[in-house]
């Protein structure tokens, strides 16, 4: 009997919705960990006696360390089985968590950070792959609609989640939190988690160490360089120049010595497959501009209208609601609507949405950012459930697990250039528009003159001499310079990410059609 009759006829035991359950609860605590801890971070760093900036290692090396891992996730299932490797990953994650939080010290943190990212790296293309296999083919929209919420509902309610947590608690938490979630997942998955008889174990065997050696330079020194690029003045730094070039090599010699090798540890033949080269393509740059779009809204309601890190997270939380509605969508549109015109119609959405942030301005009151949220949200699973089922639409079964592996690779380098994205461009816009916004600050202006006049009378009035009235004049007018220019710096930067969204969108025509048996 063929791999593809085998394939074909082989379905689980348990029901689908057991399954579900089993790896959702995996993928959605995982994921949560990429945001959750940011909101922590100041506070950690105060209680650990270091340096914002130092607390930053927190999130690079539990970001660079989930990547490392995940282009090993079919080699380490094919020397002990999907099952347990899955088992071993969830362990892995939750003991790395209470680590973290019980550790007295900033290196044990780390530590535990290091192997919360390897145990987490590899559970989402995991239980991706499980559920694509699981699921008949022609339900695989459910499947990805399922999925897609998890990973987009997640580091929305990450913030949220730790900014209460560590208001009303403490720090440790935002760690303890992952437990309860890995040990009901741990549960599930060894009740109702099973091997397909297409995947053969086959012991400890060669791995590509060459390969890994040159992926983990490429990944550490990107990943690096994108978390330190803004406050070192990213390439006018000496220290982000040779991180560049050190980033530059390692992926130019991985990608030669890969195509070159009979096993490699990347099975970058895969990109041949039309729909899934195109299709990992643009869903890396929608979960790009996603992910920046999530950075962006919590620095701008801090940075300019005062909020603090509980409210500027829970501003965020109607996307998470337009998310759900999206996978609602989607879910009733699965097999009725050509997936690519979902795809397009998701990408004009965030395109849409993205827009309507950029009009926004300091009088704003939380409801006014509430539409924009709702919209964005709703795009964002409205372009990556369709966009994901016609990536995998022509995947074999047995390629599932590298193919899932490869794809979340990929994306997750978009996210960190996405979420880094914010820092560059609130910086350079706003010197631009304070460069623009000075030409204006002159006497011969008459609308500027009758400002400074009448804010010279007003502080005239409060007993201040003429002197004063006018340098204090002139500081205010100054600091409001400041904040306009770094409010249009802002707007600039959700109008950069609405035009990046817009152009992919004619790249969906390229992908091919999925047609249902």
């Amino acid at each position: 009997m063929s791999k593809e009759t085998i394939q074909t006829e082989w379905k689980p035991k348990s029901s689908l919705l057991l399954i579900t359950i089993a790896v959702m609860l995996a993928t959605f605590v995982e994921v949560l960990n990429t945001s959750i801890a940011n909101v922590a971070l100041k506070t950690i760093a105060g209680s650990f006696s270091i340096s914002n900036d130092e607390s930053l290692w927190i999130v690079t090396l539990f970001l660079i360390a989930s990547s490392i891992l995940l282009p090993t996730t079919d080699w380490c299932c094919s020397v002990i089985g999907r099952k347990k490797f899955l088992l071993f990953c969830i362990s892995l994650f939750g003991i790395s968590a209470f680590i973290c939080g019980i550790a007295p010290n900033f290196e044990i943190m780390l530590i535990g950070r290091i192997f919360q990212g390897l145990g987490g790296g590899c559970l989402l293309p995991l239980s991706q792959a499980i559920l694509l296999e699981s699921y008949p083919k022609s339900e695989h929209g459910k499947a990805n609609a399922i999925f897609g919420f998890g990973v987009t509902v997640a580091p929305i309610l990450g913030p949220i989640i730790g900014g209460w947590l560590t208001t009303n608690y403490s720090w440790n938490w935002v760690f303890f939190i992952s437990l309860p979630f890995c040990i009901a997942a741990f549960i599930m998955v060894m009740l109702y988690i099973e091997d397909p008889p297409y995947l053969k174990i086959v012991g400890l065997h060669k791995i590509d160490y060459i390969g890994l050696l040159l992926l983990i330079v490429w990944i550490s020194s990107f990943q690096v360089m994108v978390d330190n690029g803004q406050k070192n003045g990213w390439f006018d730094s000496a220290y982000i120049q040779k991180l560049g070039i050190t980033s530059l090599i390692s992926f130019i010699l991985l990608v030669w010595w890969e195509l070159k090798i009979k096993n490699p540890l990347l099975d970058l033949k895969i990109f041949k497959n039309w729909n899934y080269a195109f299709g990992t393509f643009i869903l890396t740059v929608v979960f790009g501009i996603c992910y920046g779009s999530i950075a962006i809204l919590p620095m701008f309601l801090q940075s300019l209208l005062g909020y603090d890190a509980f409210l500027s997270g829970l501003a965020a939380g109607p996307m998470g609601v337009g998310s759900f509605l999206g996978i609602i969508t989607t879910g009733i549109l699965a097999t009725k609507v050509d997936l690519r015109k979902q795809s397009m119609a998701g990408i004009l959405i965030i395109s849409i949405g993205c827009f309507m942030f950029s009009s926004l301005n300091l009088n704003i009151a939380i409801t006014n950012v509430i539409l924009p949220n709702i919209i964005v949200g709703f795009g964002m699973t409205f372009a990556i459930v369709p966009t994901t089922t016609l990536l995998y639409s022509n995947i074999l079964k047995q390629q599932m697990t590298n193919a899932s592996s490869l794809q979340n690779l990929v994306k997750n380098v978009g996210c960190a250039v996405g979420t880094s994205s914010v820092g560059f461009l609130v910086s350079r816009y706003s010197q631009i528009h304070q460069t623009y916004l000075v030409d204006n600050m002159t006497m011969l202006n008459p609308v500027f003159e009758e400002k400074f006049n009448m804010i010279i009378a007003s502080f005239m009035q409060m007993g201040n001499d003429i002197v004063t009235a006018q340098l204090k004049a002139g500081v205010q007018l100054y600091n409001l310079l400041l904040q306009q220019s770094v409010l249009s710096a802002y707007m600039s930067a959700y109008k950069i990410y609405a035009i990046v969204i817009f152009i992919i969108f004619p790249l969906v025509f390229i992908l091919k059609k999925v047609e249902y048996k």
